[in-house]
């Protein structure tokens, strides 16, 4: 496997508060005035949703203020005389719909590979991805260029359980995945319906929005679920609310399906899951990492 790419100067010399909109750019780059009708939105651009109201309120604004932070695009690799968006496709969208014709740019030559980085790198740092958007740009570092899932908690600041339960959000039925695009259903509500099977998460998703359950009340539910599924089978009692969240806090921890088991009198067994031999190593990193 080949070694991740840095993204040599990057978002750090472009903006100087990563993924910021309202940094100048450094001293040193050069910022032009480009027709926006000869830029291109980026078809691998991660966010797929641009809300209308936010977009006209950012138009509102740059017809008041103009653009406070230029947008970054390349030379476009298949229309002449064209260029592609790099990071800003909102703020372009924003522009075009205030009725502006040109817009501040910087002009990189980036290949694809480095396109695209930049493009998942800004958008998450900027928290501008609903979960969905952002598990799949994870999902996208991971399969196109080779990151790894601590290389990119690196990279954005979060904690590397964090990415793995961000991306174990894609094996969600694509209807509950919709929820969760649409803002229907919040992250937290879909951690949950992840260790779930697909029919089951299904079930309770459309129970969570009728009946606006919390993250908390759809958690009671699917421990409910499954000890009515298992207690028949395994003999396990149903668990104290304590415990329950003990279990549920410990799932999220190591990104899989954790089992607390209580004995009579006190103690008891934790029982962790794992998939295969790549998910049993990750888990050890993280619980019991190597001295280095």
């Amino acid at each position: 496997m080949n070694k991740p790419r840095g993204l040599g100067r990057g978002l750090g010399a472009l903006f100087p508060v990563a993924g910021s909109i309202v940094a100048p750019p450094a001293s040193d780059v050069l910022v032009r005035r480009i027709e926006i009708e000869r830029i291109k939105p980026n078809p691998q651009q991660p966010r797929r949703s641009f809300d209308e109201e936010s977009l006209t309120a950012l138009a509102a604004s740059i017809r008041t203020h103009g653009i406070l932070a230029p947008i970054i695009v390349r030379p476009h690799p298949d229309v002449p005389d064209s260029y592609e968006i790099v990071t800003g496709e909102r703020r372009w969208r924003a522009a075009r719909l205030a009725g502006h014709s040109t817009i501040a740019a910087i002009v990189r030559d980036a290949p694809p590979g480095e396109a695209i980085e930049l493009a998942i790198l800004e958008n998450v740092q900027r928290t501008d991805l609903n979960p969905i958007e952002e598990a799949a740009a994870y999902r996208a570092l991971i399969e196109k260029h080779d990151f790894t899932q601590e290389i990119i908690s690196q990279r954005i600041g979060k904690s590397r359980p964090a990415v793995a339960n961000a991306l174990r959000l894609l094996a969600l039925p694509d209807a509950v995945q919709a929820l969760v695009r649409d803002g229907v259903l919040s992250a937290g509500h879909a951690r949950t319906l992840a260790a779930l099977p697909h029919g089951r998460a299904q079930a309770l998703a459309t129970e969570a929005v009728r009946h606006h359950w919390t993250v908390r009340e759809l958690e009671r539910k699917s421990a409910e679920a499954k000890e009515r599924k298992t207690s028949g089978v395994a003999g396990r009692a149903m668990l104290p609310p304590d415990l329950a969240e003990a279990e549920n806090r410990l799932r999220f921890a190591l990104a899989t399906r954790v089992s607390l088991h209580p004995r009579h009198g006190g103690g008891g067994t934790i029982e962790v899951h794992y998939a295969d031999d790549s998910e049993l190593t990750r888990i050890l990193d993280h619980v019991a990492p190597h001295d280095t």
